[in-house]
């Protein structure tokens, strides 16, 4: 019998509320904290999924504090499912906006720079990190699409939300058997984002469309590896074609070469880094992939018109302007 969300946390031994450790404001479930940190792995016949972290976000609107916006930025898939409040829901790298609001289902790109401002009502979202690679068993590199977003009503809300507090719960409670309680729900949640076409796995399209499955196969490998592509030798091993012949192909579908996509993720993450002012310039060189930080000042210089440092220091001065022009956030 499915319950309300209410239902559930109102369970004796519920798991501990506690503040949220990298989102100032907000709060999660103590249990996700540290909870599988090497990552849980299904093998399937064509797919192989590896989820990578949990993780749960609250505020409530009582509190007189207004939450900071929500920036992500990762090297996998994210799921976000909003459970309550409302709010805008910003991929900052393409700079495409939407309402966000209970029973909002998507996907965030890896590689891609996100951000979420709540406006209204109390707040809480899943979140769930995980990526998609072929099996042994495919016959090729099978072409992997997010298809925006959903929103689930109704029963659907309703179950997927079980899903997910049952699987907290059990997390928890620790009492399940080789993992196999929480695995449960986990795979039930993935599910659903193929139910819902929010995933898409295309493998039906080889040979006839190889060159496609060839770049996408070259897009997913440089969006997890950006870092340690030092040369072009290990995407050319990996896809198993010239390297000449990929740029062609490359640069025919996409518009890009090869290097012209590699840098556009590596400078995401560096915009990232710096919009967040956590790493200093050499750390945020050496984390995407530069000898030194005088190469990447060079780089992002050449592909901004404008110096890490001064980015940083135009990104901070409109935050505080926003800030202090924005007192009170308003309803839509």
């Amino acid at each position: 019998m499915l319950k309300t969300k209410d239902d559930i946390l109102s369970q004796k031994g519920f798991p501990l509320i506690v503040s949220h450790p990298k989102y100032k404001g907000y709060e999660t479930f103590e249990c996700l904290l540290n909870w599988m940190l090497d990552g849980f792995v299904f093998d399937l016949p064509k797919l192989k999924i590896e989820i990578k972290k949990l993780d749960y976000l609250k505020y409530s609107s009582s509190t007189s504090f207004i939450p900071p916006m929500l920036k992500f930025m990762q090297d996998s898939y994210k799921l976000w499912y909003q459970i309550e409040g409302f709010g805008i829901l910003q991929n900052a790298t393409r700079n495409i906006f939407g309402y966000s609001k209970p029973g909002l289902l998507g996907i965030m790109e890896i590689g891609e720079r996100y951000t979420y401002l709540h406006q209204k009502g109390d707040f809480e979202c899943f979140l769930m990190d995980f990526s998609l690679k072929p099996s042994k068993n495919a016959k090729c590199y099978w072409n992997s699409e997010i298809e925006g977003k959903t929103v689930l009503k109704e029963e659907d809300k309703i179950i997927f939300e079980n899903y997910i507090f049952d699987c907290i719960n059990v997390i928890s409670q620790k009492n399940e058997l080789l993992g196999l309680a929480s695995l449960s729900r986990i795979m039930e949640i993935i599910v659903t984002l193929f139910k819902k076409e929010i995933l898409l796995i295309e493998e039906s399209q080889f040979p006839k469309n190889k060159q496609k499955s060839l770049v996408d196969k070259a897009k997913h490998f440089m969006k997890l590896n950006y870092a340690k592509l030092k040369n072009q030798s290990l995407l050319e091993k990996e896809c198993g074609v010239d390297i000449n012949y990929l740029n062609i192909i490359f640069y025919k579908q996409t518009g890009k070469t090869l290097y012209q996509f590699l840098t556009d993720i590596r400078m995401e993450h560096a915009k990232y880094f710096l919009e967040e002012n956590i790493l200093s310039i050499n750390e945020i060189s050496n984390y995407i992939g530069y000898p030194n930080a005088n190469s990447f000042t060079r780089a992002f210089k050449k592909y901004l018109q404008i110096s890490p440092t001064e980015y940083k220091k135009k990104y901070l001065n409109t935050t505080i302007n926003k800030t202090t022009n924005n007192s009170s956030i308003g309803a839509y």
